[in-house]
C-alpha cells in the first residue's frame, strides 16, 4: 500500500462505503415519501441530511482518486460548504424529529440556517484562497463551527432523549443510545480534524502526494468511521430497506466490478480485435442475465438469514388461512390468525382490537389503556397499513399509547362489509422494519381474515336466526297452552275469589284473617293469569310521538307513596326534547314493570341505603331510557336468562314481565339490555328510534 496510487484507491473504495451507506438510506426516504406522503416535515428534513451526508463522502472519493489540485480544491469547498449545510440540518432533525418536541421556532430556524450560510460562504472562500490564510489559521474556523453544532445537536438529542438503548417501540424518540452513537461520531470528526491539521493529510492530497502515511491512514479510517457511527441511530430506525438496499448494491458493484476488470485482463491478452469486442459484449449481457437475478436471490438471502422472513412462509400463511372455516367462529378465526401471523413475521406479540373494544391478544403485548380508549381512537386510522414512520401523523395521545405498548405496526382487516378492526404487531429490534412485500402481505393476510369473519359473522347469524325461529315457536305453543290454562283456571278463581270478598267483609267471623288471606293468594293467582294471558295475546300498536321525560315523570307520581314509604331516593336525571316513536300505554307498562321490579328488589335489601336512578337522553341516534337500583342485583350468571319467559328470581314472581318488556321494546324497533350496576344493584336500558329519524 506504499505505492499512492493503490492508496488512494484503497481510500476512495473506504469512503465509498459510507457514501453508499447513507445514499441507500436517503434513496429509502425518498420512497418513503414518494408513496406515503406523510404530513411531518420530520421526513422530508431526514431526507435531506441522508443526501448531504452521503454527497459528503461521495465528494471525498473523488478527492482522493483526483490528481490536479484545481479540481480537488473546488471539490474541497463544495465540501467544506455542504458540511456547513449539514451541520445545521441536522440539528434542526434533532429538534424536530421526536413526537412529544415543539417544532422549532421561525426565528431559530432564520438564525440556524443564516449562520450556516455565512459558514459555507467562508469556507468556500478560504478553501479557494480567498483571502490568503496560513493553513492552521485557515483551518480554525471550520473547526470551532464544526465542534460547536456537535456540542449542541448531541446537547439537542440528549435533552430529549430516554435511558437505554434502541427498542422497537420508541423509534419516535430518542434514547441514550442516540446521544452516545451521534457523540462517537462527532468525536471521529474531531479526532480526524486533529490528525489532518498535525500531518496536513489533505494539503498533500491535494497537491498529489498522496502516500500511506500514518496520519493519512488514520485520518482516512477516522473521517469514514464517524459516517458509519452517525448512521446507526438512522440506519436503526430503517433496517430492512436499508440492509437490503446496502448489501445488494454492494454486492452488485463488486461483482460487476469483478466481471467487468476479470474481461478486460483477459481482453488485454488478446490480439484479435474482434475478440475483444466480444468480450466486451459478454461482460454487458453477464451483467445483465447474470447479476439481475442475483440482486432477488440476496434480497431473499437476507429476508432468510437476518430478518427470518420468507416466501415460502408467507405462502403457507396464505395456505392456512383457506383453511379456517367460520364455523370456528369470530374469535377463534382471529386467534388463529395471529398466531400463523406471529409465526411467519417472527413477532414477539400481536393482537386484534375491534372496533367495538373487544380485544383478541397472541403472545406479549400489553394493551393496557391502549385498548380501552380504543374506540375513539380507531375513527383517525387510515385504511391501509401503517407502521412506525407513520405513527407521527396521528393524535399524540394515541402515539404515546403506542409506544407504551410497544407496538411497531398497524394493519386494518377490512372486508367488503365493514372494518372490523386493527392488528397491532410488537417485535424486536432486529425486525421492527418491514419492506414493501412485508406490507403487501400482511395486507393480504388482513383483508383474507376480513371475508373469513364475514363468513363468520352471516354463519352465526343465520345460526342464531334459526334458533330464534325455533324459539319462537316454541314460545308460540306455550303461548297458546298458557291462554287455554288461563281460561280453565281464571272462572273457578274468580268464584272463589267473590266468594272470599264476601266472606272477608263479615267482620264477626271467626276466620277473618284466614279469609283476607285466601282473598290474597287469589288476587295473586289472577294477576299471574292476566300476565299469562298478556303474554299469549298479539298486541296492536299506535305510534306516535311520546316524549320519555314527560311519561318517566307522570309515570313516577303514582310511585310517589310508594318511594317515601320505603324510604327510597329518586335520582332524575331528563333530558328535555328526548322524543320517541312509540306506543304511549304500552310504553308506559314497560316502565311501571321496570320500577315495580327495581323497588322489589330494594324492599328486599334490608340494608344500605335505597335509590332508584331513571336517566332520559339522546344517546348515538336514539332515544335511550334507564332505570338503575341499588338493590342486591343478581347473580352474574342469571342475567343472561333474566329476559326469557318464566323465569324469576322472586320467589313469586311470574318470569314474564321483562320478557313482555323486550316484546314490547323489539315491536317498537328499539332494543332493552340489562347489566351489572356499578357496586351493586342492576341498571334496565331501553333504547327507541327517534321520531324525528323515522319520520324522514
Amino acid at each position: 500500500m506504499s505505492d499512492p496510487a493503490t492508496f488512494r484507491l484503497l481510500a476512495a473504495a473506504v469512503y465509498f462505503v459510507p457514501a453508499l451507506l447513507w445514499a441507500v438510506f436517503a434513496q429509502s426516504i425518498w420512497g418513503f415519501l414518494r408513496k406515503r406522503r406523510p404530513r411531518s416535515r420530520a421526513f422530508v428534513v431526514l431526507f435531506i441530511v441522508g443526501g448531504l451526508v452521503a454527497f459528503h463522502y461521495a465528494l471525498w472519493v473523488l478527492i482522493v482518486l483526483v490528481r490536479s489540485r484545481a479540481t480537488g480544491v473546488v471539490l474541497l469547498a463544495a465540501s467544506d460548504a455542504g458540511t456547513a449545510v449539514l451541520l445545521a440540518v441536522g440539528r434542526h432533525f434533532a429538534r424536530l424529529w421526536p413526537v412529544r418536541a415543539d417544532a422549532p421556532r421561525p426565528a431559530w430556524l432564520g438564525v440556524n440556517y443564516g449562520v450556516a450560510t455565512l459558514a459555507a460562504g467562508a469556507f468556500v472562500l478560504c478553501d479557494l484562497g480567498t483571502p490568503t490564510l496560513p493553513g492552521p489559521v485557515s483551518f480554525v474556523p471550520f473547526a470551532i463551527y464544526l465542534l460547536t453544532m456537535a456540542a449542541l445537536t448531541v446537547r439537542d438529542v440528549q435533552r430529549l432523549a430516554r435511558c437505554g438503548a434502541w427498542q422497537p417501540g420508541r423509534l419516535d424518540e430518542y434514547s441514550s443510545a442516540d446521544a452516545i452513537a451521534l457523540g462517537l461520531g462527532f468525536a471521529a470528526v474531531a479526532a480526524a480534524l486533529t490528525v489532518d491539521s498535525l500531518g496536513g493529510v489533505t494539503r498533500r492530497l491535494l497537491e498529489g502526494d498522496g502516500g500511506a502515511s500514518p496520519a493519512a491512514v488514520a485520518f482516512v479510517l477516522l473521517h469514514a468511521g464517524a459516517g458509519l457511527v452517525a448512521a446507526a441511530p438512522f440506519v436503526v430506525r430503517d433496517l430492512a430497506d436499508t440492509l437490503r438496499g446496502f448489501v445488494t448494491t454492494a454486492a452488485m458493484i463488486a461483482a460487476t466490478a469483478g466481471l467487468v476488470l476479470g474481461l478486460h485482463a483477459l481482453g488485454a491478452r488478446v490480439a484479435d480485435a474482434e475478440l475483444r469486442r466480444l468480450l466486451d459484449l459478454g461482460a454487458v449481457l453477464g451483467v445483465v442475465l447474470v447479476l439481475v437475478p442475483v440482486q432477488g436471490w440476496l434480497r431473499a438471502g437476507i429476508d432468510r438469514l437476518v430478518f427470518r422472513r420468507s416466501r415460502r412462509r408467507w405462502a403457507e400463511a396464505y395456505a392456512f388461512l383457506h383453511t379456517l372455516s367460520p364455523e370456528l367462529g369470530v374469535l377463534e378465526c382471529c386467534r388463529r390468525t395471529l398466531a400463523e401471523l406471529a409465526r411467519a413475521l417472527q413477532l414477539r406479540g400481536a393482537a386484534l382490537l375491534f372496533a367495538s373494544g373487544e380485544s383478541v391478544t397472541h403472545g406479549a403485548l400489553a394493551l393496557g389503556p391502549l385498548a380501552a380508549a380504543w374506540p375513539r381512537w380507531a375513527g383517525v386510522l387510515p385504511r391501509h397499513t401503517i407502521g412506525k414512520s407513520r405513527f407521527r401523523d396521528l393524535p399524540l395521545p394515541l402515539i404515546e399509547a403506542l409506544i407504551e405498548a410497544g407496538v411497531v405496526a398497524i394493519v386494518p382487516v377490512l372486508s367488503p362489509r365493514r372494518l372490523w378492526g386493527h392488528v397491532l404487531v410488537r417485535t424486536d429490534l432486529l425486525r421492527a422494519s418491514f419492506s414493501d412485500e412485508d406490507d403487501q402481505a400482511i395486507e393480504v393476510v388482513a383483508d383474507q381474515l376480513g371475508l373469513v369473519l364475514d363468513a363468520a359473522e352471516l354463519l352465526a347469524r343465520t345460526v342464531a336466526v334459526e334458533r330464534s325461529l325455533a324459539h319462537a315457536e316454541k314460545l308460540a305453543a306455550i303461548g297458546e297452552l298458557a291462554a287455554r290454562i288461563a281460561h280453565e283456571i281464571r272462572n273457578p278463581v274468580t268464584a272463589a275469589r267473590s266468594l272470599a270478598q264476601q266472606l272477608a267483609r263479615e267482620p264477626a267471623s271467626p276466620f277473618a284473617a284466614e279469609h283476607r288471606l285466601i282473598l290474597g293468594e287469589l288476587e295473586r293467582v289472577e294477576r299471574q293469569v292476566a300476565a299469562l294471558l298478556r303474554f299469549a295475546r298479539r298486541e296492536d300498536f299506535r305510534f306516535e310521538p311520546v316524549d320519555l321525560s314527560e311519561l318517566a315523570r307522570t309515570t313516577l307520581e303514582g310511585f310517589r307513596p310508594r318511594l317515601e314509604a320505603g324510604g327510597v331516593t329518586l335520582e332524575l336525571e331528563l333530558a328535555d326534547g328526548v322524543t320517541a316513536r312509540a306506543d304511549r300505554e304500552k310504553l308506559r307498562q314497560v316502565l311501571v314493570n321496570l320500577l315495580e321490579n327495581a323497588l322489589d328488589a330494594m324492599t328486599a335489601e334490608a340494608a344500605g341505603p335505597r335509590t332508584l336512578s331513571v336517566a332520559v337522553a339522546n344517546g348515538h341516534g336514539a332515544a335511550a331510557l334507564e332505570v338503575r337500583d341499588s338493590g342486591p342485583g343478581v347473580p352474574a350468571d342469571a342475567l343472561p336468562h333474566l329476559f326469557e319467559p318464566f323465569f324469576s328470581t322472586k320467589p313469586s314472581g311470574t318470569g314474564l314481565g321483562l320478557a313482555i318488556a323486550r316484546r314490547t321494546i323489539e315491536a317498537h324497533g328499539g332494543r332493552i339490555a340489562v347489566r351489572a350496576g356499578s357496586g351493586r344493584g342492576l341498571a334496565v336500558s331501553v333504547e327507541l328510534p327517534l321520531a324525528e329519524e323515522r319520520a324522514r
